[in-house]
């Protein structure tokens, strides 16, 4: 879709260029999806006419290389045996540990002090496109390196690229869980049109999970893509509808990504323009049902690690499977834990009915941006990071969900009696806290015999649903005023 997208945008003269900007914001072999996901788009970007010198990718690019990767040096973003490998020719400009959510920034804005190699140099006449894929939460999503992007500064960059007149038309693409939250503030003729994998109050999905992942007769061991991603890159391979429009895409997508709710924001004026005539590539045409594998982001790590314990081969594997599946579960039952305490304390000097639920369960819009950003900064700073999910500070690709009770405690900052000030304390004493329980705990961990959560296990299948995760079924329930896009619109 963003390659025909930036086919049909780009202007009928000479001196107008396309642009893209690619960026996965995870590492770890867990996270394979992200950077198959990236390479894909990169490989796109290059069929639509995207000059290569116009593309610019970041990313960590420590899976291809991963001693756990079946295909060492190829990724593959779908199953099967005539898969093509997404990692060929597939050029980084940015990895490893500079990849940051600054240089993303940095680099949409052509700053050439904060970046050292390729930054957007895009004007008044060129069309971009930015595709950003990994984790994210309410407000926020991450990087592999370094603190997140927060809304905040994103609306911040955004606002510079329009200042600085660096495009005619940009279109932005988000895969992370809570994307519909990140563009609150783009305006109807600000020549920008962003689409996420999922609103504001609910988790995006992976894809070709689990039995499904299996390329030319192996099984990867770990998602290989993720499903909106997946679905409008797959629509892009086909190629086949030279008259559709860039609206009639979007629908066809956010059909097939059924287990979200795709969004649309900001200028939607270009969205009846003929998307144009694209290359046909018979590869794709037999692409399986990308919905097949399905998992609910939050849960794909405890999910993996599920499958590596049913599916190993010696018992030395077993165990060292059941080893990490109990250590996530403890983990995530230890975020589960620290925020639900965190809501606790907030209400503990206030006489409000259901203040700790309405805290945990509510989903406020997000009005006070500064406090917000303060308390999610202290989170990253400041608690303790898990060992088991490939973070690099206190958030996580499970705990990023309770950023909305960070909004929420923000947003109801009168009905408790605490200024923005006292919730950063607050936020700050009980992420020390944590630091030192979690210590010991991991500790206790690693000098534990190894036995299984069994009750948990049960409840654990290998579609990827558990219990406890997130609460969008299939299908979505298109009633549930809490998993709607804000406008309907698409």
């Amino acid at each position: 879709m963003a390659m025909r997208t930036l086919l049909a945008l780009l202007p009928a003269v000479a001196v107008a260029e396309k642009w893209a900007v690619i960026a996965a914001g995870s590492q770890g072999f867990g996270n394979y999806r992200h950077q198959a996901d990236a390479c894909h788009a990169y490989q796109l970007m290059l069929k639509s006419g995207v000059p290569a010198d116009n593309i610019i990718l970041m990313m960590q690019d420590d899976v291809a290389t991963s001693s756990e990767n079946p295909f060492p040096g190829q990724l593959f973003n779908r199953p099967g045996e005539d898969s093509p490998d997404v990692y060929k020719g597939c050029k980084v400009d940015y990895r490893g540990k500079i990849v940051t959510a600054q240089l993303f920034m940095d680099v949409l804005t052509g700053n050439t002090d904060g970046a050292s190699g390729k930054v957007l140099k895009s004007t008044s006449d060129d069309t971009v496109f930015v595709n950003f894929v990994d984790h994210g939460g309410v407000g926020i999503v991450a990087f592999p390196n370094g603190p997140f992007l927060h809304v905040k500064d994103l609306s911040k960059t955004l606002k510079t690229m329009q200042s600085k007149e660096m495009f005619k038309q940009l279109v932005f693409y988000m895969e992370a869980c809570e994307s519909g939250s990140m563009f609150p503030d783009l305006e109807d003729d600000g020549k920008i049109l962003a689409v996420t994998a999922s609103n504001a109050k609910e988790s995006s999905w992976g894809t070709y999970c689990g039995d499904t992942a299996t390329v030319r007769g192996k099984n990867i061991g770990s998602c290989l893509g993720d499903l909106f991603s997946v679905n409008w890159m797959q629509d892009d391979d086909l190629g086949k509808f030279a008259s559709e429009t860039f609206s009639s895409q979007i629908t066809k997508v956010t059909k097939l990504t059924n287990k979200s709710h795709v969004c649309s924001f900001g200028d939607k004026s270009f969205l009846n323009e003929a998307i144009g005539k694209v290359e046909y590539s018979a590869l794709a045409a037999s692409a399986p049902d990308a919905a097949q594998g399905a998992v609910d982001a939050r849960d794909i790590y405890v999910t993996q690690a599920f499958w590596a314990y049913k599916n190993a081969d010696t018992s030395e594997a077993r165990a060292k499977a059941l080893q990490r599946f109990n250590s996530i579960v403890k983990d995530r039952d230890a975020d589960e834990a620290f925020f639900a305490d965190l809501a606790k304390e907030a209400c503990s000097e206030v006489n409000l009915v259901n203040c700790q639920q309405n805290l945990r369960e509510e989903r406020h819009e997000m009005n006070d941006m500064d406090c917000h950003y303060k308390l999610t900064h202290v989170v990253h700073e400041r608690c303790p990071a898990s060992e088991h999910h490939y973070a690099t500070g206190g958030w996580n690709g499970f705990n990023m969900k309770f950023s909305q009770l960070l909004l929420n405690l923000c947003e109801g900052q009168g009905p408790l009696g605490k200024s923005t000030e006292e919730l950063v304390e607050l936020v700050d004493r009980k992420c020390a806290q944590a630091s030192r329980e979690r210590g010991v705990m991991q500790a206790a961990n690693r000098r534990a015999p190894v036995y299984v959560f069994e009750q948990q296990l049960d409840t654990l299948n290998l579609d990827g649903s558990t219990d406890g995760g997130c609460e969008t079924v299939d299908p979505i329930d298109q009633d549930d005023k809490y998993k709607r896009c804000p406008t309907t619109d698409q």
